[in-house]
């Protein structure tokens, strides 16, 4: 067998900053963790961007479950004041792969959860809704791809089982269900992919793939002109739909469409936005993020993940008792077009363009929801490339993080085009308007802001939000023992006018569960903060809602029955920037996690004094150690 070396990614420009355009802040927040601290709820991989609740400014994510078994602590939902520091969760059992839509008129986020049923929460948690129970099995329970809302407010959404079939199905008033269209138009098999879904009007736009195989395993062709994906057009009406307007057919040499997207950082989908002149935008990627891999014991051939999507990588070295590795080198892709590219189009099909093709060092895998901002700006992530490599593994203190390639992968990045900057001459492309922004970075450090992301989401104070599925960074769990990174990912902010607050706001309520007639107390603090305001809650002393209330205090409270939202909001004293925090008080009512993991989680965190001595002597050692090898 031919013996292989460990191949590292050069990285030509790797002088690039992490954050490489002025006027823009790439802000951590917060990592989930699946274990963590007293008062950090378990959660899990969050596989889409959050939303934006303005009323309670309030983002709010939807993550694969954490633990569970005895833990009876295991949400899935969880909420961030948008300032860096603890997620608190909000609701379990709502577990799911793709993102919540905010319902058009209702305080209702809709989803389709693991198990396939369509359902939806209120903004606090509250009330899940099966709304399609799956208990028969018509919906496969793996989706990939984020529900939308007709003009009518009925959700539409794909329904795939990644291999057979995929489907447009139509959420009915009455709750029923409606298949639309099923996708059969793929030319070399039985099975069309399909992707994210844009409406315009009345008009559906979404993307469509042709299964063209594993990479060096079992491809179709590797021709630049062979066929991989469509772009379509559907005009939506009360009825299933005869037949779809195909508006742009892709090429090998365009990108592909993903289409095996039943893996764990594969299954992020490609989507769409328009802009005010009536052009779509889009990205290609490659049609599966695995590839050709040898069991070293057996000879067999097989696929294994192939790493350009981020996340695990199965390429080893040969030499050792290793039993499974890649068979090429780097990047493990039969195409001419490994890293995929942003294109534009007009809405009837014509003057189809390819803006950017990532080279890597820019970016690998275009992926996931993009925004227009309103500066004409449009941003996108990649899941792979960048400046940055790290490994899915968790290294306890005194462990040793991996130095060599190994498992390792590109973080992924953020990019932006100004499209006021696209310019043609003679038909011919001569400006893109492309621009990188951030590299994301995983593994140890005090500067780690995650790993693999999952798209963006802009919200209605200006700026942009999202989160990475793996790369968070180090914690102490319950048992004491510190991590230097975690696995699961992180929440990020992107500051569109590059002032990062240097304030910070808490609020805590003890206990965070009561029967009636028994008191709390609600305290809160802030740091370098002015203009705070109260909202929620009861009136009691010097908490008045929608009222000015003093940047720290506490009152005690012993209201009636109910569920309390109390949060604090101020301007940062520096640059102005709103920062703020919130907490839930049940008064027997059911809560949401356990009562001592309601000791809630501003962006200064309320941990215990225990913790915060563990956690402050530990960061001690750390900077010691650091000036030691320096």
């Amino acid at each position: 067998m031919k013996k292989l070396c460990i191949f590292l990614l050069s990285l030509p420009f790797s002088s690039l900053a992490t954050t490489a355009i002025d006027h823009v802040s790439v802000n951590y927040l917060t990592s989930l963790h699946y274990t963590g601290p007293e008062g950090w709820p378990s959660a899990g991989k969050p596989f889409a961007p959050p939303i934006y609740n303005a009323e309670r400014d309030q983002l709010i994510g939807l993550s694969l479950m954490g633990r569970t078994g005895n833990d009876v602590v295991a949400p899935s939902m969880w909420g961030l004041t948008p300032v860096e520091g603890h997620y608190f969760a909000l609701a379990k059992d709502v577990n799911g792969l793709v993102g919540f839509v905010q319902h058009p008129e209702l305080d209702r986020l809709y989803s389709i959860d693991s198990k396939g049923n369509v359902f939806f929460v209120h903004s606090d948690g509250s009330n899940k809704t099966i709304l399609f129970n799956n208990e028969n099995k018509t919906l496969f329970p793996q989706p990939n791809v984020n529900p939308i809302f007709d003009n009518q407010s009925r959700l539409l959404f794909i329904d795939t089982d990644h291999k057979t079939y995929s489907r447009l199905m139509r959420l009915e008033h009455d709750n029923s269900l409606l298949e639309l269209y099923r996708f059969n138009n793929s030319p070399h098999s039985d099975f069309t992919a399909a992707g994210g879904m844009l409406l315009s009007g009345n008009t559906l736009y979404g993307y469509i793939g042709y299964p063209r195989g594993i990479p060096f395993l079992d491809t179709l062709s590797i021709d630049d002109d062979f066929p991989v994906g469509a772009l379509y057009a559907i005009e939506l009406s009360e009825n299933p739909v005869d037949a779809i307007t195909i508006l742009h057919e892709f090429t090998l040499q365009q990108g592909e469409i993903p289409w095996d997207t039943n893996a764990t950082e594969g299954r992020i989908a490609t989507y769409l936005v328009e802009d005010e002149q009536g052009y779509l935008y889009g990205s290609t990627s490659v049609g599966s993020c695995k590839t050709k891999g040898i069991i070293t014991y057996s000879g067999k051939e097989t696929a294994f993940a192939n790493g350009l999507c981020g996340g695990d990588y199965l390429f080893y070295s040969a030499i050792g008792d290793r039993e499974r590795l890649i068979h090429t080198d780097y990047p493990h892709y039969d195409g001419s077009n490994p890293h995929g590219s942003v294109f534009r189009l007009k809405k009837d099909g014509s003057e189809f363009t390819l803006l950017h093709t990532f080279s890597g060092e820019d970016g690998s895998q275009p992926r996931g929801p993009m925004v227009i901002t309103e500066s004409g700006y449009l941003y996108g992530t990649t899941m792979g490339g960048g400046v940055h490599k790290s490994d899915l593994i968790s290294v306890r203190e005194g462990g040793k993080y991996p130095e060599q390639a190994l498992n390792m992968t590109s973080d992924g990045t953020i990019y932006r085009i100004n499209l006021a900057d696209i310019k043609f001459k003679d038909g011919k492309l001569i400006e893109s308007g492309f621009e990188h922004v951030h590299s994301f970075k995983g593994g140890p450090g005090e500067d780690v802001d995650g790993k693999t992301p999952t798209g963006l989401m802009l919200a209605e104070n200006g700026r942009l939000y999202g989160t990475t599925i793996n790369g968070g960074r180090g914690y102490t769990n319950q048992a004491g023992w510190v991590y230097e990174n975690d696995i699961l990912g992180t929440v990020y902010e992107v500051d569109l006018s590059g002032m990062k607050p240097t304030g910070s706001v808490s609020i805590s309520i003890t206990p965070g569960t009561l029967k009636l007639g028994e008191e709390a107390e609600v305290t809160w603090s802030s740091s370098n903060a002015t203009n705070c305001i109260a909202t929620g809650g009861v009136a009691s002393g010097d908490w008045v809602p929608d009222g000015d209330i003093a940047p720290q205090g506490s009152i005690k409270i012993s209201p009636d029955s109910g569920v309390y939202s109390f949060s604090i909001n101020c301007r940062d004293a520096d640059v102005g920037a709103r920062i703020g925090a919130l907490t839930t008080l049940y008064v027997n009512a059911e809560a949401k996690v356990k009562e001592s993991e309601t000791v809630h989680y501003g962006n200064g965190g309320a941990l215990s004094w225990g913790w915060l001595a563990l956690l402050g002597a530990w960061r001690i050692a750390r900077a010691r150690r650091q000036g030691d090898n320096s």
